[in-house]
């Protein structure tokens, strides 16, 4: 129904008050610029997004506000240009040449609103809408209409033009909890808002003036009627196309919102969480290899079967930056354990620490990586170590038993070089080692028996590739590393080390200049790791479950190490200088106290057995049925041959081999034990699940 001449004027009241205010004083008493003069200054300080950002400045994590809003900053620059000239054509097209006023938008509006009886067109320019934002004031009102006019005269007093556009950028409301046109892209579109396409622009443009009633996630028709009146205004200015307006009209519009980057989680929410965290948090992450590792171990997460983890940390050992940091799967992988950092969690070393024991004897003058030792059983006061396979190799240089990551080998350097030493060296590198009960450092140590993370055993084999000196990590640009780090190993047994390693990598044998490397396999088979570096980056793989739970069959050369490869794989290639290096002697060229480890020590007693243990099932444990059906058993120690008993009924086994397996008639608990030739026995109860 049309409105009457006197309900029309009626209307018109609100709006020629305001003109008069603008035009040339208020009640004749004041002018408005005394007014603006006697306002303070607009408070322009709102809570925004504490963002981590990667080594480019891209983005790696968002966090929402206190009040639980996205308001993740934004620079003008780093918006598309386009946006920016069609905001300017669609809502304020003289904000450059108004002084936050727009008197002639204000004559047109009331005009409109005279001759057609309702709202036309607006009158508010960017600055007021600014104002407005800043405040809790509403602008229903005559009063309130009053205020923001004040404002936003006040705010060009304050700002530039520049600066009030990217006040907008940053406050516009775009639905529900979606504040400034960054958040508002990340959420629809998934994507910076430097990268935008015409229709989504045109969306952007759009909701501000109904952010509630017009958001795509809920009222989808209203979205795209909104941004097809965009385009039509930027097409009837000249601005594009007809062809570009049909188009982007036609484009689809986003149903649902989309999930914020979440990209090295686990070291956005430990910089988050300092007492005052700067807005931008910068770090060294490489955003590319970041992105490309976490896709990737997520998916091989997934392929090794429910309530496994794997972890990588990948860093410059010749400046401490760390390059890439996955904790585990992704926080959205569905993983119940995501969200737990393994990087941080201590674990069993296996026997990445290994390399360390030699390179120790190697500093103490009583090991050479061509010094002959003996593989064969010994035992060490009440300590009777076996290898990994319960098999012996007789006699080899120390680079061949650190290449078949022998145990007895180890053990032996080890007890000439001293446990505690071993331990001291640790905490040098920048590791805390913890041992069960408070125990004292002791030979196990060299086989696992020690707690350590990724993270440290990452800061040693940094260590072993520069020159034997601690690595002090690094996430944040501006940290500088310290040049008097401690000195883990000599010059000289660090060389002699890389080169005996070198002398192992499958890569130096083929010809090939690939990283150093060591892989290891905890007891129990509960963590798989391989840790090694090349010239320039040093590589951290960690596989297992983070509940503890024995982990099946994996080891470090059957689970870590293709994915080690696989990160080697997407980094530059380095060879370690030690590769154009001077030869190692050879074993007839060494001292006479070198050729032949042990030779005049004494160390070790060769043990024909000890009474056998069942190193597998470890007691109490809890694991599942492998996919044929069977258990895997393993035994050390004892004579054989050996019976095994499931529950007192024999199973059958190779009685001769140390390694067997059953298969049970179901889940449940179970009692194991095992009898050799000599009729000792262990005994170890389990419970077993499908």
């Amino acid at each position: 129904m049309a409105l009457s001449l006197r309900h029309r004027l009626w209307l018109l009241v609100p709006a020629l008050l305001g003109l008069a205010v603008l035009s040339g004083g208020l009640m004749a008493l004041q002018s408005v610029h005394q007014i603006v003069r006697n306002t303070p200054p607009v408070h322009l300080e709102q809570p925004q997004s504490v963002t981590v950002v990667a080594s480019n400045g891209e983005l790696l994590r968002p966090f929402t506000t206190v009040g639980g809003y996205w308001r993740i900053p934004v620079e003008l620059e780093e918006v598309d240009p386009r946006l920016i000239t069609f905001l300017l054509a669609y809502e304020d097209r003289r904000f450059f040449d108004h002084d936050g006023i727009d008197r002639r938008a204000m004559l047109r509006a009331a005009f409109q609103l005279l001759t057609n009886g309702r709202v036309i067109s607006g009158a508010s320019t960017l600055s007021m809408q600014a104002a407005r934002l800043l405040s809790d004031e509403t602008t229903r009102t005559l009063a309130g209409k009053i205020q923001q006019i004040v404002q936003a005269k006040r705010l060009e007093e304050q700002l530039s033009k520049q600066e009030i556009l990217t006040l907008y950028l940053n406050h516009a409301p775009y639905g529900g909890n979606l504040e400034g046109v960054r958040a508002a892209s990340w959420a629809y579109f998934g994507k910076e808002p430097a990268w935008l396409n015409l229709a989504e622009i045109a969306l952007l443009i759009a909701l501000p003036q109904a952010p509630e009633t017009r958001r795509p996630d809920r009222f989808t028709d209203r979205a795209m009627s909104a941004r097809k009146r965009v385009l039509q205004r930027l097409e009837t200015a000249g601005l594009i196309s007809p062809e570009d307006a049909k188009r982007a009209a036609a484009a689809p519009i986003p149903y649902q919102r989309k999930h914020f980057p979440m990209l090295a989680p686990h070291v956005a929410q430990e910089l988050r969480g300092v007492d005052e965290p700067d807005l931008v948090i910068e770090t060294t992450i490489d955003y590319a290899l970041q992105a490309s590792l976490e896709k990737h171990i997520t998916q091989r997460s997934a392929g090794l079967g429910k309530g496994f983890s794997i972890a990588a940390l990948v860093v410059d050992h010749q400046t401490g930056a760390i390059k890439a940091s996955v904790g585990g799967p992704g926080l959205l992988s569905g993983n119940a354990a995501a969200h737990l950092n393994m990087i941080r969690a201590v674990r069993s070393p296996g026997s990445t620490l290994k390399p360390l024991i030699y390179g120790l004897g190697f500093e103490a003058g009583i090991a050479h990586p061509n010094t002959l030792v003996d593989d064969r059983p010994a035992a060490f006061a009440d300590y009777v170590p076996e290898n990994f396979n319960t098999g012996f190799h007789g006699t080899m240089t120390i680079s061949e038993a650190l290449q078949l990551s022998l145990n007895i080998p180890a053990i032996a350097v080890l007890d000439k070089v001293d446990p505690h030493r071993l331990a001291s060296r640790l905490r040098r590198a920048g590791a805390a080692p913890r041992f069960p009960d408070s125990a004292r450092p002791g030979l196990a140590m060299g086989l696992g028996g020690v707690g350590l993370t990724l993270e440290e055993l990452v800061r040693l084999y940094g260590a072993l590739a520069g020159q034997g000196s601690a690595l002090e990590l690094k996430i944040r640009p501006d940290v500088n590393v310290s040049s008097s780090a401690a000195r883990v190993l000599s010059v000289s047994a660090t060389d002699l080390l890389v080169k005996s390693m070198l002398q192992t990598s499958q890569h130096k044998q083929s010809g090939l200049a690939g990283p150093v490397y060591k892989t290891g396999t905890s007891y129990g088979y509960r963590d798989a790791w391989t840790i090694g570096f090349d010239g320039r980056h040093v590589v951290g793989m960690w596989v297992g479950r983070p509940d503890n739970a024995p982990a099946g069959h994996i080891t470090g050369a059957t689970a870590a190490l293709p994915i080690f490869m696989d990160v080697f794989a997407r980094l530059e290639s380095h060879p370690h200088p030690a590769l154009n290096g001077d030869a190692l002697l050879a074993n007839v060229d060494l001292p006479v106290h070198l050729k032949r480890f042990g030779q005049n020590n004494g160390t070790g007693n060769a043990v024909a057995s000890a009474r056998p243990v069942i190193a597998f099932p470890p007691a109490d444990a809890s694991l599942q049925v492998r996919a044929d059906g069977a258990v895997a058993l393993k035994v050390r120690g004892g004579s054989a041959p050996f019976t095994w008993l499931a529950d007192g009924r024999p199973v059958a086994s190779r009685a001769l081999r140390r390694e067997s397996s059953f298969r049970p008639s179901g889940p449940g608990f179970s009692t194991l034990t095992v009898i050799d030739a000599k009729g000792r026995t262990d005994q170890v109860s389990v419970r077993l699940t499908e």
